[in-house]
């Protein structure tokens, strides 16, 4: 086997093993269950289960050294960020056995620090949002008055391995000063490190690019469009646009701050009306979005392929502009969400909700709106996915009809 991708449950992770099936490359597809998404692909010519990286750690890089022995593999491709960071403190036993398609270890760990990435961008004049990293209530008391509500609230770094704790620490948004300071204890309390910033409106803006000793080999843009949470998160509907050269040269300058070598994704927001951006985060590995770069002629997983077997990379043509893609389950969740107002505020400025329903109906007409998951010469993934959003609506639809479990 020339191949071992981790993720194979993502659509991500799905993106990788197409792109490198279809040059011919035969790809063991990785991921946590029997029914990840990848493993219905036609490309995946090998399939591994492995056990979660959060829950057991340890127990997973076994896994991993295992399949990459008995498939004897040339690389190791890491796609998800639980995987990456894994993976990325345990090198030694897996490269012992296949070469890792990751950055250095220094720069995986810094691209998995919010803390470290927002000191290093200001370093180099690249503009963040008003940013907040304390390290007690103290400090909070101290520093809370100069906010702007609403903030958002995210984890330092997401908690790896297992945990006593039941609260999940993901993005938050946070309306006022008191339920600011109880979350804030919940972090404390576990000991995880908040970054706290001020809520930020604008359109989002991606940029992946694929680093090669020292600078970009192939760089591509995009506008995030639809995100799930309509308050931000993962793009569901996205699309390829033209590259400011401000989101390029930031972009750059930051990655080569970072050392960093391979795929990664800086996210920005754009200032609404200008082409003036604000730094989010840099994402170094490959993208949720990355099957809209492929639709737009932009084979990331095969170049880093070739790259990091010696081979040279060309891209031969530019990308194509205004092409979408979209990730239908979650595009439809969003919908719904937007319809029953049903979120505490948006990102962007929302159309009517008329407006809404009908670009989601058009989006399955036009030509140029492509699937993160379908695929007609791979149907078995988009198959199994239409599965998965009919059994969730009808599941919706019994709890309404048979009404909550009463208590007693």
């Amino acid at each position: 086997m020339d191949v071992l991708i981790t993720g194979a449950d993502q659509r991500q992770g799905l993106a990788v093993i197409r792109s490198l099936g279809r040059r011919g490359i035969s790809v063991v597809a990785a991921g946590p269950a029997i029914d990840s998404l990848g493993f219905r692909s036609r490309y995946a010519a090998a399939r591994w289960v492995y056990p979660s990286p959060f829950e057991q750690p340890e127990a997973f890089v076994d896994s991993i050294c295992e399949a990459a022995r008995r498939f004897r593999v040339r690389l190791v491709i890491p796609v998800v960020e639980s995987t990456v960071a894994v993976l990325n403190e345990h090198r030694v036993a897996i490269e012992a056995i296949a070469p890792l398609a990751m950055a250095s270890r220094e720069a995986v760990a810094l691209a998995l620090d919010k803390r470290s990435q927002y000191l290093l961008a200001q370093q180099h004049e690249i503009p963040i949002p008003k940013t907040m990293v304390p390290r007690s209530m103290q400090e909070v008391d101290a520093r809370i008055a100069g906010l702007h509500f609403p903030v958002v609230v995210k984890p330092n770094q997401k908690p790896l391995g297992t945990s006593d704790s039941s609260y999940d620490f993901k993005v938050t948004f946070v309306n006022d000063e008191d339920s600011l300071r109880k979350l804030l204890g919940i972090y404390f309390q576990h000991s995880v490190v908040p970054i706290v910033q001020e809520f930020c409106v604008g359109h989002g803006i991606g940029f992946g690019v694929l680093m090669h000793g020292g600078q970009p080999l192939a760089c591509y843009q995009y506008h995030r469009g639809r995100e799930f949470m309509p308050t931000g998160g993962v793009p569901v509907r996205y699309e390829s646009m033209p590259i400011w050269p401000k989101v390029q040269d930031y972009s750059i300058r930051f990655l080569q701050a970072m050392g960093w070598e391979g795929v990664a994704q800086v996210e920005w927001k754009a200032v609404q009306g200008t082409q003036d951006v604000v730094l989010m985060e840099v994402n170094g590995r490959f993208w949720a979005s990355l099957p809209g770069s492929l639709h737009a002629g932009m084979d990331f997983p095969f170049w880093l392929y070739e790259s990091r077997l010696g081979r040279p990379v060309r891209q031969d043509q530019p990308y194509r502009f205004k092409i979408a893609s979209r990730y239908l389950h979650a595009d439809l969740k969003r919908l719904e969400l937007v319809l029953r107002n049903d979120f505490p505020i948006s990102s962007v400025p929302l159309p009517p909700k008329w407006r809404e329903c009908v670009d989601f109906l058009l989006d399955g007409l036009r030509w140029r709106v492509k699937g993160d998951i379908w695929s007609w010469d791979d149907w078995s993934p988009g198959l199994q996915e239409a599965r998965k959003i009919f059994m969730y609506f009808v599941n919706r639809a019994n709890k309404r009809v048979v009404g909550p479990t009463p208590e007693g």
